[in-house]
Parts: C-alpha cells; sequence; structure tokens
C-alpha cells in the first residue's frame, strides 16, 4: 500500500518550474531549455508553458496526472536532460525553483516519493509548496493562538 494512501489529495494540482526575471515571458523559457523542438514537449498532455509579465512556467498539471509524485516525475524527466540548461538560467541572475501548488482542504495530503524528491533535488533548485483553500478563506483565525 503505497503511503498517503489514505489522504485527500490536493485539488486543482500542479507542479512547476517557475522562472522569474526582467526579461523572463515563455518565448525565453522555450528557448532557453530548447522546447521548440521537443516532440516530448509538444506532444504532452497536461504540459505546458504559461507566462506573464517578468515570469515564465513550465507546469504540469491534473491533465497528465492528480498525482504530485506523477506530476514531478514528468517534470524531472523533461528537465534532468536540461540541467546545463537550468544552470545558465541561475547564472544569468534570474530566480528558478520548483513549485507544487494546489487547493489543500482539511483532510487532504500530498505524497511525493523519496525517489522522486532525490530527483527533485539533483535539478539543483529549491522545491517550494504553494496552498490555497478552495473558499479563499483560512480555516481558523491566524492570531488564534495569541488568545
Amino acid at each position: 500500500m503505497k503511503l498517503g494512501a489514505n489522504l485527500k489529495p490536493w485539488g486543482d494540482l500542479s507542479t512547476s518550474l517557475v522562472v522569474s526575471g526582467q526579461e523572463v515571458d515563455a518565448a525565453y523559457l522555450i528557448a532557453e531549455l530548447e522546447l521548440a523542438d521537443s516532440e516530448e514537449f509538444s506532444s504532452s498532455e497536461g504540459v505546458g508553458i504559461y507566462s506573464g509579465p517578468g515570469w515564465a512556467t513550465l507546469s504540469v498539471d491534473e491533465r497528465h496526472s492528480k498525482s504530485a509524485d506523477e506530476q514531478a516525475a514528468k517534470l524531472i524527466g523533461f528537465l534532468s536532460l536540461r540541467k546545463p540548461a537550468l544552470d545558465a538560467l541561475k547564472k544569468a541572475g534570474t530566480s528558478v525553483k520548483v513549485d507544487v501548488s494546489g487547493v489543500a482542504e482539511s483532510g487532504s495530503g500530498l505524497y511525493i516519493s523519496p525517489d522522486v524528491l532525490a530527483g527533485l533535488a539533483e535539478l539543483g533548485v529549491p522545491l517550494t509548496f504553494t496552498t490555497v483553500r478552495a473558499s479563499g478563506e483560512d480555516e481558523e483565525d491566524p492570531l488564534a493562538w495569541l488568545g
């Protein structure tokens, strides 16, 4: 039995390489990671590039898998062969990280296997977690511990 099997998964889960900096946009990320001619990238469902002013992501979302472990493994598959490009992005002064994000409710959890965590560590970029609640409100008053 897989550890974490009894946990309700996070909703709207995605696992992303997040790159931010003054010149960063989708075209920059595609060029730096050499994804334009990547058949694996263009044919992968649930994998895409998203961007805004000063940031871009290579994201794996729920269309690929509802499992953080499988999403992260897919991202590692793309990035492990592009480690020199990741290093170059960091040397160029951009902020580079992997972020796992989703909607976390009471009783929900997230499982990432030790092998996948090791693969993420080998990429040499920080790993962050971003959670939101579907209601948009905290479960309890954040200052309740003061009373």
